[in-house]
């Protein structure tokens, strides 16, 4: 039995410390690479430039595209970002998503629980984070990786704007 409890607890902690995505139980850490993933990923570092460039003019359009109702990743020329994710932010994000979802377009959360909510951050972190709260419930990842094109991007922006 304490090797089951053993297995689930090493498991969490190498999740963020977390059973279930985006819901931090513990503090924990992100160290899920295993030898094959790092094999591919030895590979896929060669086209690391061709990636991010390609990533970048999906956001430019994006950027470009988006309506002014939708709040937009804020750009600096100081910056070099790749767009891990596309975020925005829109007060009625979860209609937004299901609208989206209905066009056949998915989306993502990242992340839906405020840092200062987690049940890991419990003691360690105190108070009320009003600005923290309102981004959380209100931030949507649009599609955005190496594989998607600027035609689906643009199809995207074209169904956000309809909405």
């Amino acid at each position: 039995m304490q090797s089951d409890e053993l297995y689930k607890k090493i498991l969490r902690l190498r999740n963020y410390g977390s059973d279930i995505k985006y819901y931090n139980e513990v503090v924990g850490y992100n160290s899920r690479l295993d030898e094959v993933q790092a094999g591919f990923l030895s590979i896929k570092l060669r086209k690391l430039d061709d990636i991010n460039n390609h990533k970048r003019s999906l956001a430019k359009l994006y950027l470009e595209g988006l309506k002014n109702s939708f709040i937009k990743p804020m750009v600096s020329p100081d910056h070099y970002d790749v767009y891990h994710i596309f975020n925005v932010r829109h007060p009625k994000r979860d209609a937004l998503r299901e609208y989206l979802l209905k066009n056949e377009i998915k989306t993502d959360i990242h992340y839906p629980v405020a840092p200062h909510k987690q049940n890991a951050m419990k003691g360690i972190i105190e108070g009320e984070y009003p600005i923290s709260e309102e981004i959380h419930k209100t931030t949507l990842s649009l599609p955005i990786s190496y594989f998607h094109t600027a035609d689906d991007v643009s199809r995207v922006i074209e169904v956000m704007n309809r909405f």
